[in-house]
């Protein structure tokens, strides 16, 4: 999923003046399959809050809490502050002149950590300076959130879900689509249930309508917004079951196993990527070195997220070697 999201950008960058080849690969990956990612987070996420607290436990409630401010507030708050010093010294290194204290009034001040532009900021329309992790902003609220959820699921069972899945879909940007997929994640996991031992019988249905969706959303994006949104919901929800069913039929055929190294970069590479080395350091580098032309362009879609991950990696083994503790702290001791 993190490498998917270095990927999304990687397609949101390109697109703009693409054509032809290029601008399909854009449209497949930015706003088709990679599209998956952050929904599985927010999926994901809602679903661990909830194990072991099918019963509420106030008790409970704040020993996780206070794990998520390891693992969600202090990175998010290191990661902005590492963000500003970053900026602020590239572009001071560029020759603006600013000082230190100019350059962090011109991010908004406290803002760059909390921007909330005209309201509340739900769904990533107002980013912090670290832009991926308005994710973590999001489901920062969403946890401190998880005793209104744990009693609206429930006093109101599976019918108020599915009202507030309806309003989702019928009323665009009421509702934000991170707390959608966090609520679904909560609701099975309150109920006990097991994502994948629901679908597993029905994975033929789930690949097969994730995939007849995906193309519909293909086809309709940028021709029509009411139906590429309908689409879009409809692909993330059997995209999200038909993820776990490959995952599962993958670990059951032994073809891929945890690797702890590649599980602690994930946070990593999700966090680091935006902070120059995607925008700044890597893409400047390839469009250099490579020609310019379509099937070049394509070529370098997929050249440039792969050094993104590996130069990621390779900062996040030195790090781990030279700063284990800090580096532990950065990626929320997971």
């Amino acid at each position: 999923m993190a490498v998917a999201v270095v990927v999304l950008h990687q397609g949101s960058d390109s697109i703009v003046g693409a054509t032809g080849a290029l601008r399909c690969l854009c449209v497949f990956f930015s706003e088709g399959i990679c599209r998956l990612a952050v929904p599985l987070f927010f999926f994901v996420s809602g679903y661990l809050f909830f194990n072991n607290l099918n019963d509420w436990s106030w008790t409970a409630w704040r020993v996780k809490i206070r794990h998520r401010v390891k693992s969600l507030f202090i990175p998010y708050f290191l990661w902005n502050s590492i963000a500003f010093l970053v900026f602020w010294g590239f572009s001071f290194h560029l020759g603006n002149g600013m000082s230190f204290c100019q350059y962090f009034h011109k991010v908004g001040g406290v803002q760059l950590f909390w921007n909330t532009g005209s309201g509340i900021p739900f769904g990533g329309t107002v980013f912090p300076l670290d832009s991926p992790l308005w994710f973590i902003r999001d489901l920062m609220v969403y946890t401190l959130l998880t005793p209104v959820i744990y009693t609206f699921i429930k006093g109101m069972g599976l019918t108020g879900y599915v009202v507030v899945l309806g309003i989702f879909v019928i009323v665009s940007g009421l509702i934000p689509e991170g707390f959608v997929f966090f609520l679904t994640g909560s609701v099975l996991q309150i109920n006990g249930k097991n994502i994948v031992r629901i679908i597993w019988d029905k994975r033929i249905f789930f690949y097969t309508f994730a995939s007849v969706f995906l193309i519909a959303l293909l086809i309709t994006s940028g021709y029509s917004q009411y139906w590429s949104r309908f689409f879009k919901i409809l692909f993330l929800f059997f995209g999200i079951g038909a993820s776990f069913c490959v995952m599962a039929s993958l670990i059951l055929k032994d073809l891929i196993r945890n690797h702890s190294f590649l599980v602690r970069s994930s946070f990593f590479i999700f966090a680091s990527h935006r902070i120059l080395i995607h925008q700044s350091l890597v893409s400047p580098l390839v469009n250099h070195i490579l020609p310019s032309s379509i099937g070049w362009d394509c070529l370098e879609f997929f050249i440039t997220p792969a050094i993104v991950v590996l130069f990621c990696l390779g900062l996040f083994a030195l790090m781990e070697l030279v700063l284990p503790r800090t580096t532990k702290t950065l990626i929320g001791e997971r």
